[in-house]
């Protein structure tokens, strides 16, 4: 048995994405969401600043260097799609720098607050005054700048509106998940804040609804597998922590039993059971399927609107996976 917990651990830590190999100009556009960042910890006040940076530091896992790349392990089309779409030919509007400046204010804290809540809810991060004050402060920098990106624009206020009620609305609901479908479809409404500005951006810059669509659909895409590939990272700690996720999803309601017990290594009986239905039904499989056909889609969707380098990033991050689906 403990070579099975082995293998598997083995195989599951082994997958990941790709690098994407950014140009100059990329990784000039994401020292502006570095620098949104920084900008957030000075306008808190002076007695916490350095405290703030340090936090970031390490929650963020940040390499510490001559500069801090507090998005480092965030995959590239989490913030390059703003750059792709900023750089678009969909006609003559182009955003102003200030519109440009605001768009990446809002999307950065919205990278940030995603896990950040998640967190502070499960317990990850303790409630500190601290976190309290940088969560509460991220949402104050992100509206503030949404407030301005959507300033004379007709609808943008109620698209901000709905799509953070979408993201409060289906947060917290798991428990009424019984498909790999429907978790895949309940976590793109949990990532609607994400979607924010990209749908922003897109409908000042080119008004067409097909194409706003088009893009919020390739974006959730890549959410659904960037969440897909961490639900099988940690196919171990969700195991034992009897945490819901999409291995557990794909278990029928009496192997999720021995699941929601928890602590699984202390019981090889209960944890054989999980482990052989995972692998004789092919379990890992079928997830890692769903992941490299929602970042083909993605991929495919802006390839369609000519957003060439951006359906390479998707295509990237996709690489080394189709390598992986096979048997354990």
């Amino acid at each position: 048995m403990p070579d099975k917990i082995e293998k598997l651990r083995s195989f599951c830590s082994g997958i990941n994405f790709a690098e994407v190999d950014l140009s100059s100009e990329e990784e000039e556009f994401r020292r502006q969401f570095n620098h949104a960042i920084i900008t957030l910890c000075k306008s808190l006040p002076e007695s916490t600043q350095t405290d703030a940076i340090l936090f970031f530091t390490q929650y963020l896992v940040t390499p510490i260097g001559r500069e801090l790349n507090f998005f480092k392990n965030y995959y590239a089309p989490a913030w390059s799609i703003l750059y792709w779409l900023i750089n678009a030919d969909f006609g003559d509007k182009r955003p102003d720098p200030e519109d440009i400046k605001s768009a990446v204010t809002a999307h950065a804290m919205a990278l940030l607050l995603h896990p950040l809540d998640d967190h502070l809810h499960d317990g990850q991060l303790p409630a500190t005054h601290l976190t309290m004050l940088l969560r509460s402060q991220s949402w104050m920098f992100m509206n503030t700048a949404l407030n301005h990106l959507t300033h004379g624009f007709d609808g943008g206020e109620h698209i901000v509106r709905e799509l953070i009620d979408n993201y409060y609305a289906s947060i917290g609901r798991s428990a009424e998940i019984q498909a790999l479908d429907s978790y895949c479809d309940l976590f793109r409404k949990q990532m609607a804040t994400w979607f924010i500005v990209p749908v922003l951006m897109t409908k000042k810059m080119a008004a067409d609804e097909k194409l706003t669509h088009a893009i919020q659909t390739a974006y959730g895409s890549f959410g659904i597998a960037w969440r897909l590939l961490d639900d099988l990272k940690d196919i171990e700690t969700d195991m034992l922590n009897g945490s819901h996720s999409a291995i557990y999803i794909c278990l029928p309601e009496n192997i999720q039993a021995y699941w929601d017990q928890g602590t699984p290594e202390k019981d090889i009986g209960r944890a054989g059971i999980i482990l052989d239905y995972i692998q004789e039904h092919r379990v890992i499989n079928s997830i890692m399927e769903r992941l490299c056909s929602e970042l083909e889609s993605a991929a495919s969707i802006v390839d369609g609107y000519h957003m060439k380098s951006l359906a390479h990033e998707f295509r990237c991050l996709l690489r080394p996976l189709k390598n992986r689906l096979k048997p354990l």
